[in-house]
């Protein structure tokens, strides 16, 4: 049994009266479709037969639609235009991506930041951002057009082709500015509790075998095993940790992170580079558009390490 038992056997009638009722003639309901207007006009009278019912009032110079034609016409009007819509998406160009892969705090903090700049930059592409892990290991992989990667094997990346150099870490200990009294000196964060990204420990006591302190390692160690856990329990005032700067600039613009006057700031073991895996005029730029948003970063650090008396900060 048909599911639609009411239709007529020959959609071509309905699609015969569509253009009729459309263009309210069978002259130009002809032209349209390329056949006679007789042929037009035996299909409609076929398509009333079929249904029993009058659709179109003919005149000499003129038609009108019967009330009933009227409801068909509004019906498959709406239905064509869907299927229209729908057979046209199919055969629409897919967007073109820029997929760029980033070290998981740098997409956070550096990368999704700036998103509206790159879709106001690259208005014909499709801008996907993938947060990674190891990105020593993702450098082999073939699903990205930049991959952004923070490594400790900078000797292994320079002067590679398609890798380019773009920074360094800046890392000193920061926390929440209710934690610091006005005028308090950088002794103050040293018996803080002490807030970890990483099991090791790693950047608090890279950070301390650089400076002049001797500090008893008798603080609270609370550890969340990825910089931004450890950076949200700093904003809440749980504590200090030691961070890139660069990764906190507007925290630190705005004076919610504090680093205390004559902070020592480093540079840690690790650096930023980038791999262009696509080779175009568009990846080429967008690798000298971070390049330059780098340096601009760096120059408000800068700024800031002037104006907060932070000591290594240099241009």
């Amino acid at each position: 049994m048909t599911p639609y038992p009411d239709l007529p056997y020959s959609h071509k009638g309905l699609q015969v009266f569509e253009s009729v009722a459309r263009l309210m003639s069978f002259t130009l309901a002809a032209n349209e479709l390329n056949v006679t207007q007789s042929a037009v006009s035996r299909q409609v009278k076929q398509l009333e037969d079929d249904l029993n019912e009058s659709l179109v009032i003919r005149k000499n110079r003129s038609i009108e639609l019967t009330l009933k034609g009227e409801s068909l016409y509004s019906a498959l009007e709406s239905n064509y235009q869907s299927i229209q819509s729908l057979l046209a998406s199919w055969k629409s160009i897919p967007q073109k991506k820029i997929v760029i892969k980033a070290a998981l705090s740098y997409a956070t903090r550096s990368l999704i930041p700036k998103t509206q700049m790159l879709i106001d930059r690259y208005p014909d592409y499709e801008i996907v951002i993938v947060p990674t892990i190891d990105e020593d290991e993702s450098i082999n992989a073939s699903d990205y057009d930049l991959l952004i990667l923070n490594t400790r094997r900078g000797s292994l990346y320079k002067n590679t082709p398609n890798i380019h150099y773009l920074r360094e870490e800046y890392m000193a200990p920061v926390c929440a500015q209710q934690l610091v009294a006005e005028g308090a000196s950088i002794t103050s964060i040293f018996q803080m509790p002490r807030l970890h990204p990483t099991m090791d420990h790693f950047d608090w006591n890279t950070w301390l075998r650089g400076t002049k302190y001797k500090v008893e390692q008798n603080a609270r160690n609370t550890t969340f095993f990825t910089l931004d856990m450890a950076l949200s329990a700093c904003l809440a005032g749980q504590g200090v940790t030691v961070t890139d700067l660069l990764l906190i600039l507007p925290e630190l613009e705005h004076g919610y992170l504090v680093c205390p006057p004559e902070t020592p700031v480093q540079f840690s073991p690790w650096q930023y580079f980038c791999h262009s895996r696509s080779q175009s005029p568009v990846i080429d730029e967008l690798v000298a558009w971070l390049k330059a948003e780098s340096e601009k970063e760096i120059e408000i650090l800068s700024e800031l390490a002037t104006k907060h008396q932070w000591l290594g900060v240099v241009r």
